[in-house]
């Protein structure tokens, strides 16, 4: 037989062999010619940041190697799910073109007709499924808005969705077992298997026809989305190896994170799985500050507590007010205060305005730090939305961010901070923090000096970082090589950007394990491909 022919009569899988050496030889000149390169900038220092690489190593366990396409794709992912809108595109144009070749005679099917009835059985369990979450989820969650309004929503959201995603992919798990158990089995069949999706008691009209392969469509496209969102939950959500951060720190010099969120509010791992993940980076200590409420903050301590381990975590709180799209941490208050938009019926907690929670907090003895803040001109004059930067200080602000996680705001910010002081006659610090939200390795830091290296209390903290002689570090873990057009990135196709500049950038330890993953899958394939192609041939 030639090689053409064998090509044509196992079409599918001689096109699928082809992309994966395809993929294997990119590996491989990409594991040669690539060094990963991660810079570490001072944005405090200078602007848009001092390089400081020379200070800092980036180092990857050996553990991270055995996994790490898992990780690469967790960390590509992210928590945006913009990504979806491109799936819906891609997977619609490739439907229409697929269904225009095969109604042409441009494709045959016949080998695939045997499994055709299971795998629509399977992805209609995946539907219903997790459609049924999706409704648990939103009926959850609507009692709790109309309970205790948005207050509910920010404190309890992420907790209930990985809870319904992950009983949901425990069950589709099962579902997989009971399908592989059949189809390894030639005793086991599949019920019903040769049932026509069609029902033979409704008269087969076009409309009818039309109805059903709707449906089937539908099907197959919500059911795949499920899949790959459960994932991307999964996956960001698991506390995977990260970088170690190396560096040479005189006994009075500690790295720190002021900016960070857990399970309890919007972030996508626990306050415990947190405190571990910052012993990996070589971090001394993290103020937790999860969205209207302390709780992740309180749930660290006690673990730090509980395993007697060196690390020093703080109370922190983000006060969120997202109706007027401003952010502020409280640092040294150990109470929950809230914007009027996450105010409750029975007024616990305390729900403030920016204004009254800044002299709220300073008057307890705490401190208030605005995050991300934006920049634009504001109407009444200055810069600054909602609130001008001279707003803000005028109220008693103790600084402002300049770093948040990879993004160094404008120079105005740290411009401002270094001339004026607040109207406690105070300096205004040019803070920053990573904003971390998932398991993704920590891209921003602060390296301070401490007077007294024994007192690391949140006073201590701020009266040294008060001064302005610390480092806030930002870290750019993947040079950004490839750079979308703004409309593909709103569109969701940042993803191609991200994982584009991911591949860019890794080692050959890193190419070597995406290689050897890629093969084990490409061999599975290979092997159930053959078993399903003589189980076809048999029948």
């Amino acid at each position: 037989m030639s090689i053409w022919k064998l090509i044509k009569e196992h079409r599918i899988i001689s096109i699928f062999s082809f992309g994966f050496f395809a993929w294997v030889i990119v590996l491989l000149i990409l594991g040669i010619l690539n060094q990963r390169q991660v810079v570490f900038l001072d944005a405090l220092d200078s602007y848009p940041g001092t390089n400081v690489s020379s200070e800092y190593i980036s180092e990857l366990p050996l553990i991270r190697y055995l996994i790490e396409p898992f990780v690469g794709v967790a960390f590509i992912l992210d928590y945006d799910f913009e990504w979806m809108i491109a799936f819906t595109l891609l997977y619609v144009s490739y439907r229409i073109i697929y269904l225009l070749l095969k109604r042409a005679n441009k494709i045959h099917t016949e080998t695939f007709k045997s499994i055709k009835y299971p795998v629509y059985r399977f992805m209609s369990f995946v539907f219903k499924i997790f459609s049924l979450t999706v409704i648990v989820i939103a009926i959850i969650i609507l009692i709790g808005y109309l309970s205790l309004g948005y207050y509910f929503v920010s404190r309890y959201f992420n907790v209930i969705v990985q809870v319904g995603i992950r009983i949901s992919t425990a069950l589709v798990f099962f579902k997989i077992l009971h399908f592989a158990l059949i189809f390894l089995t030639s005793k086991l069949k599949f019920s019903d298997k040769h049932r026509p999706l069609k029902s033979p008691n409704k008269k087969k009209s076009r409309v009818y026809t039309y109805s059903v392969n709707l449906k089937t469509e539908l099907v197959y496209m919500v059911a795949t989305l499920y899949l790959l969102v459960g994932a991307n939950i999964l996956l960001i959500s698991t506390p995977f190896p990260n970088h170690n951060i190396k560096t040479s720190l005189a006994p009075d010099e500690f790295l720190f994170d002021f900016h960070i969120h857990t399970t309890m509010s919007d972030g996508w791992i626990s306050p415990e799985q947190r405190v571990d993940y910052y012993l990996d980076h070589g971090i001394s200590g993290a103020a937790f500050t999860d969205h209207d409420n302390i709780r992740g903050a309180l749930l660290a301590q006690k673990y730090v507590q509980a395993n007697n381990l060196n690390f020093t975590v703080w109370v922190g709180e983000e006060w969120t007010d997202n109706a007027n799209d401003i952010h502020m941490n409280y640092y040294g208050v150990d109470e929950e205060i809230v914007a009027p938009l996450s105010k409750t019926p029975s007024g616990i907690p305390l729900a403030l305005n920016a204004s009254d929670m800044i002299d709220y907090i300073k008057s307890k003895g705490g401190y208030v730090i605005v995050n991300h803040y934006n920049y634009d001109p504001n109407p009444q004059g200055g810069f600054g939305l909602p609130y001008s930067l001279e707003q803000l200080s005028e109220w008693g602000v103790d600084g402002f961010e300049i770093v948040n996680g990879d993004d160094i705001k404008e120079a105005g910010i740290r411009n401002y901070c270094l001339t004026n002081l607040n109207k406690y006659n105070e300096s205004l610090i040019c803070f920053g923090g990573s904003d971390i939200h998932t398991n993704e390795d920590l891209n921003a830091f602060i390296k301070l000096r401490l007077d007294n290296p024994s007192n690391k209390s949140i006073d201590n903290i701020f009266w040294n970082l008060r001064n302005n002689t610390h480092s806030v570090i930002t870290i750019n873990l993947r040079a950004n090589v490839v750079d979308f057009p703004g409309e593909l990135k709103d569109l969701g196709f940042d993803i191609f950007e991200r994982f584009s500049n991911y591949l860019l950038n890794i080692n050959s330890n890193q190419a070597l394990s995406w290689i050897i993953w890629s093969s084990m899958i490409y061999g599975v394939i290979i092997v159930v491909y053959k078993k399903f192609k003589r189980r076809t041939t048999t029948n």
